[in-house]
């Protein structure tokens, strides 16, 4: 018997139908553009977010929200995590460069292990969340 697993998926998106960068939470213009920013999304009040892309170890963060959480609450959340990890990482190993020829971050030795992309080249496609486990799942693009 096949179990049926259900993944909602949960759409960012700015007033021009484009998809935001993480960093774009940083700049309140691109924060006003976002499309049904205070809608909830996920009535759950405890989630974890999985960050898994560029890194070579994968990382979840837990967050609790009273009510749920809106779209603008999941632009913030997903910012200050990765905020979080590059951050971490340049302070436990530093920055180390771009290949030469290309403009792909080189992998870091860090406990995340960073690999082809600084924080700016992030781009937040999808989200999927799972509320049966009470993970969203994100497909970011670079």
């Amino acid at each position: 018997m096949l179990e049926f697993i259900y993944m909602k998926r949960i759409d960012l998106r700015l007033d021009d139908d484009s998809t935001p960068t993480v960093i774009n939470y940083n700049v309140e213009e691109m924060r006003n553009q976002l499309v049904n920013p205070n809608e909830v999304v996920i009535n759950d009040e405890k989630i974890q977010i999985l960050f898994s892309y560029p890194l070579t170890n994968k990382v979840m963060f837990t967050y609790e929200k009273k009510g749920g959480f809106t779209r603008m609450d999941l632009f913030r959340l997903i910012y200050e995590g990765y905020k979080k990890i590059y951050n971490e990482e340049d302070s436990e190993v530093g920055d180390p460069g771009i290949y030469d020829m290309l403009y792909n971050r080189k992998k870091s030795d860090g406990k995340y292990g960073i690999w082809g992309h600084y924080i700016g080249d992030l781009w937040i496609e999808i989200l999927y969340y799972d509320p049966s486990t009470r993970i969203l799942k994100m497909a970011i693009g670079s």
